[in-house]
């Protein structure tokens, strides 16, 4: 009996030994994942390739990055800052390890990007990502909402990133509006009308879409001793160019992206030239 307390006493110490071996429970801390943001420039045709000297905030008044699970699509975090603030480009996201697709959008103008309200604004709705947009224009009973918004505006993403450690990621922005200038030669003062423009992008497959509901005179201009000019978000199709508000004279005009579309018209026969440089 003496011999059975002696081992059992023995096996306790030795259990006691064990557990004081393994030490404190290392506790597994998120990531801090830092951008640096690169691409932005000042003019439509300058490749969109360095890191500016000047401030963000003289090429872009909104920035917005997301990251997703990279195997569910999932959203997991999002920042979005406007020229305003005081640290205007500098986000950091807290993130476990694991895989991530990372979206970088900034623009000239204030945009929605992949938050919608279902019934109930209170509960917004992020899509995932291969779903996931941004938009300059939303349904609205107010007509204003439906006036062109379109600005210049840059576009980045990377797939696919491990995060096991702290890092900086760089997201190269790329200008995905082309400049489309309207001049109208016989005419001294005109107005343009804009229409099947695209007004969202998706960030998946990298492609404009969804052409602006309801858009009569929405993007109507005028005139001021020179030509009229939009940022087109359409690059692969074309766009139609309305003489007035509206007008029934009007042709069809594609515009690159990151590229300068000048058209020259003359109202009396509707004849145009389109250079592209």
């Amino acid at each position: 009996m003496k011999n059975i307390k002696l081992t059992l006493c023995v096996l306790a110490v030795m259990l006691s030994a064990c557990r004081k071996n393994l030490g404190p429970v290392e506790t597994i801390k998120d990531r801090t994942v830092a951008f640096k943001i690169g691409g932005l420039n000042h003019e439509v045709g300058q490749a969109n390739v360095g890191f500016p000297t000047d401030p963000i905030a003289s090429f872009i008044k909104q920035l917005t990055i997301i990251a997703y699970n990279s195997q569910t699509g999932a959203e997991v975090k999002r920042e979005t800052q406007l020229s305003t603030s005081p640290d205007f480009g500098q986000i950091g996201f807290e993130l476990p390890d694991g895989t991530y697709n990372f979206v970088a959008v900034g623009s000239q103008r204030e945009f929605a990007i992949n938050q919608f309200f279902d019934g109930d604004r209170d509960k917004p709705v992020f899509l995932p990502y291969a779903e996931a947009n941004f938009q300059y224009w939303q349904p609205s009973f107010s007509f204003q909402d439906k006036l062109y918004k379109t600005a210049d505006t840059f576009f980045a993403k990377t797939t696919g990133v491990i995060i096991s450690k702290n890092q900086t990621l760089e997201m190269m922005m790329e200008r995905i509006v082309g400049l489309l200038n309207v001049i109208v030669s016989d005419l001294p003062t005109y107005s343009i009308d804009l229409t099947s423009e695209f007004s969202g992008f998706r960030f998946d497959t990298a492609i404009p879409y969804s052409t602006i509901e309801n858009d009569f005179t929405s993007g109507l201009k005028h005139s001021k001793d020179g030509p009229i000019s939009y940022y087109i978000l359409k690059n692969q199709t074309p766009v139609r160019v309305h003489i007035g508000a509206g007008g029934e004279r009007s042709i069809a005009v594609t515009v690159p992206k990151n590229k300068r579309t000048t058209v020259t018209i003359q109202s009396a026969t509707m004849t145009f030239t389109a250079v592209t440089e």
